[in-house]
């Protein structure tokens, strides 16, 4: 009688719902697709397609062939997931040279663009140059957009005898205008508020042209975030520059 009592009380947790010791040690696994991804676990290597060996094949051949469909499929899952991709060693090079070549480009025509305006610009200034007055007689077409004008110069010195010819393409016949006699003493150019501000105008082309060059550099050395904040900045520049030029350039043709 005792025993069986005492075996009673051990089955009543059961009757009465408790949970057994056992019980206590079950534990849920967690699923598969719970698991955490690591680096070295089959859930996060990426999937690669078997393609069956053709005909005629070698199997150095088909080995090549898996090993670009495995790298391929890498650089869909990095991408997939964010990771910055390296970049192999053709690449950096192409990079480079294109960085490089456009640069040195950019860069080149800016400086022409400098090197043609400023000594202009100079003589509009009164920095350089012979100082006078150009009549403007003659204007004859050339050839498409360019004309050949020629002015009659009166020095402002008045022991110098005028002189004959040739000024900017924009004059007009019967125009008459203060300018300067060049260094060079071959052309007259246009001297105050018209030659100052057509120059200048003619001068922006230069932050235009070079307004992309931080956004090829950081490209080229792949910096991803500097390259978005120069994109940016270089349009603004390049938008900012071509109106400073339009305007400079319609207003220097019609101050006189």
């Amino acid at each position: 009688m005792p025993s069986a009592t005492i075996r009673g009380m051990s089955n009543a947790p059961h009757a009465a719902g408790g949970r057994s010791r056992p019980a206590k040690k079950r534990a849920r696994r967690p699923s598969r697709d719970a698991l955490p991804e690591t680096a070295g676990s089959p859930a996060s290597e990426p999937a690669v397609p078997v393609v069956p060996r053709q005909r005629g094949q070698s199997r150095k051949d088909y080995r090549l062939q898996q090993a670009r469909l495995a790298e391929e499929a890498r650089r869909k899952e990095e991408a997939r997931r964010g990771v910055k991709q390296r970049r192999t060693f053709k690449e950096i090079l192409g990079a480079m040279g294109m960085m490089l070549f456009s640069t040195a480009g950019l860069s080149l025509l800016a400086w022409t663009v400098i090197s043609t305006t400023r000594p202009d610009l100079e003589v509009a200034l009164g920095w350089k140059g012979t100082p006078g007055t150009a009549h403007v007689f003659s204007c004859e077409r050339v050839g498409k957009g360019e004309y050949d004008c020629r002015a009659w110069f009166v020095f402002d010195d008045p022991a110098r005898d005028p002189i004959t010819v040739a000024t900017v393409p924009e004059a007009e016949a019967g125009e008459v205008f203060p300018a300067a006699l060049i260094p060079e003493g071959d052309r007259v150019v246009p001297t105050g508020a018209r030659g100052v501000v057509g120059n200048v105008g003619l001068l922006a082309l230069a932050p235009f042209v070079l307004a992309f060059v931080p956004a090829i550099l950081a490209f080229g050395f792949a910096l991803e975030r500097t390259f978005v904040v120069s994109l940016i900045v270089g349009g603004v520049v390049a938008a900012v520059s071509l109106v400073v030029c339009i305007v400079c350039v319609i207003l220097g043709s019609a101050v006189l």
